[in-house]
């Protein structure tokens, strides 16, 4: 009995030890816990679970490394992860992208496919890329950082990782495009409710029925185009020199991308006869037949105030009041209006007395990219793409070159829809070249509310003198 009894007082003492440890360790997962929350994140120290690896997953939400390629770093989501976490986690990604692509290039990997659609793309089961030099020298150092998660060192799922969403924080100096909402299309055309009117409450007596007055509905209907654009790798290209050309080569295809869209979103036409006869006179592929750009817009509803004169004068603080005037109730919230001006307009807008300019915002100057100051609490963005070889009537002749344009938008009444975002794939040329080619692909549409009398929600100034 004695025997039993120390064993049975033993196993208690145990058990008693490791409730103990287990309520220790609660507490210092608590104290963890408490810190994190209380901003505590930024001075944790660096090492163990403290690292910056460690911090960049934790902040990003996800549990292994891998998760990390499918983080769009750009989301609004994460915007209080602190910038060199995003940087880290970018470079991670450029140096997998390269790695893939050497690997694919010279040492014979399966290479990507590109479908019609988002689903039917296919990324090659590219194995042993840590065997390349690029891959040895710059990628494991970095999967190695990551810590003991990465069993392997990382080559287990290097592999067969889907870059789906690798460059699309790459779009972050978009200067128009980010302004507007972005719609995920789930199919190809896409349907979006929209209400077109809407109602008052009626005074009615006690116990009498309330008559019909419903609010009526629309839509808006989304023909995602498919963008595609290719740098040509030189045949002189080796292991040594890849890395380098294709940061280049990366950096180009995509910023093409985020110029098509920006040029179409400003300039497009697609209605066969384009108002820019330049444009017109080029072939149907270009950026600018995509889709109807807010330019088009505006022009289409001069009836109902859509445009205003000039009168072939510099920027005047009147002709900006009356473009707002003549929105209505869309011109009110200066909180979801821009104006979009040429090189030449923003010179002009700097010198009305009204604009506060950079200089005044202080720690906010850089949040906005693009945005030089504020007319009557709107930003001001420049785009390289509002046109300064105009007519007086705001298009372009090839006769009268000599005046430009801006535009007021409420950006709350358009839309970008998203049916792919920009990929990158490197494929080999025609058989009968000797060279490889880096290319590009996104699918989307913009759109918005129509114009008409009741709804002036873009407003165009043209005839500026230049």
């Amino acid at each position: 009995m004695d025997k039993e009894l120390e064993a049975i007082l033993a196993r208690a003492k145990a058990l008693e030890d490791k409730v103990g440890e287990m309520e220790t360790k609660s507490a210092k997962e608590r104290e963890t816990i408490s810190t994190l929350l209380s901003g505590g994140i930024q001075n944790m120290p660096r090492s163990n679970g403290g690292s910056d690896e460690a911090r960049a997953m934790m902040m990003f939400g996800v549990k292994h490394p891998a998760d990390l390629m499918h983080v769009n770093t750009s989301d609004p989501r994460f915007k209080k992860v602190p910038p060199e976490l995003k940087f880290l986690v970018r470079e991670l990604k450029r140096a997998v992208d390269v790695s893939r692509w050497t690997a694919q290039m010279f040492h014979g990997a399966p290479q990507d496919k590109i479908g019609t659609a988002s689903d039917q793309d296919r990324v090659g089961n590219v194995k042993g890329i840590l065997d390349t030099y690029y891959g040895k020298t710059e990628l494991a150092p970095r999967l190695k950082a990551f810590g003991s998660t990465v069993v392997g060192a990382g080559d287990e799922w290097v592999p067969t990782l889907m870059s789906s969403s690798y460059v699309e924080e790459f779009e972050l100096d978009r200067v128009v495009e980010d302004k507007f909402r972005e719609i995920p299309l789930g199919s190809a055309p896409y349907d979006l409710p929209i209400q077109t009117s809407v109602t008052k409450a009626r005074k009615i007596a006690e116990n009498t029925a309330i008559t019909n007055a419903n609010f009526t509905t629309g839509k808006i209907t989304f023909s995602p185009v498919k963008a595609a654009e290719y740098y040509v790798l030189p045949e002189e290209l080796n292991e040594d020199s890849a890395p380098a050309i294709f940061d280049i080569a990366r950096s180009e295809v995509v910023q093409s991308q985020s110029r098509a869209v920006e040029a179409a979103i400003l300039n497009g036409d697609s209605d066969g006869t384009h108002i820019d006869s330049d444009t017109q006179a080029l072939g149907a592929d270009v950026a600018e037949k995509f889709w109807n750009g807010l330019r088009r817009a505006g022009i289409a509803n001069t009836a109902n105030g859509g445009t205003t004169d000039f009168t072939n004068a510099a920027i005047t603080e009147a002709n900006l009041r009356v473009m707002r005037q003549r929105m209505g109730k869309f011109g009110v919230n200066p909180g979801q209006l821009m104006w979009i001006v040429s090189a030449v307009g923003l010179q002009q807008m700097m010198a009305l007395p009204s604009v506060i300019t950079i200089d005044k915002y202080g720690q906010f100057a850089t949040v906005v990219t693009g945005e030089i100051g504020r007319y009557q609490g709107i930003p001001i963005i420049t785009s390289e793409y509002m046109r300064s070889d105009l007519n007086g009537t705001g298009v372009y002749d090839g006769v009268t070159t000599n005046r430009t344009a801006l535009l007021l938008v409420n950006t709350t009444r358009y839309y970008v829809g998203m049916r792919r975002p920009i990929r990158v794939r490197v494929m080999e040329d025609l058989p009968n070249q000797d060279r490889w080619l880096m290319a590009s692909y996104q699918r989307k549409d913009f759109q918005g509310h129509a114009q008409s009398a009741t709804e002036v929600s873009v407003s165009y100034g043209y005839n500026v003198a230049v």
